[in-house]
C-alpha cells in the first residue's frame, strides 16, 4: 500500500467538502489554494485535474499519486 503527504490528502479532503456545501465552481483552483495554504506548489495541472474528477466521483475519494513535481519533505524525528 502507498502512503502519500497527509497535507495533500488534507487539501484533497478540504476540496471535497467545498464541493459538497457548493462552496466553489472552480474545484481546480480551489484544491490548488489548500495546497497553497499548506505550503504546497505544483504546477501538475493533469494532476489538479484528475484530482477534481475524482473528488466528482467519490467525495470520499482518497489520493492514489503525488503531482509530478510534488518534492515530499523529509520526515522529522521527534525531539
Amino acid at each position: 500500500m502507498a502512503t502519500y503527504d497527509a497535507n495533500l490528502q488534507a487539501a484533497v479532503d478540504a476540496t471535497s467538502i467545498a464541493k459538497s456545501m457548493r462552496e466553489t465552481d472552480d474545484l481546480v483552483e480551489f484544491l490548488r489554494e489548500q495546497l497553497h495554504e499548506r505550503d504546497i506548489e505544483t504546477k501538475d495541472e493533469a494532476w489538479l485535474k484528475h484530482t477534481v474528477e475524482k473528488i466528482h466521483e467519490d467525495t470520499n475519494y482518497m489520493i492514489d499519486s503525488e503531482p509530478s513535481d510534488y518534492e515530499r519533505p523529509e520526515p522529522q524525528l521527534p525531539r
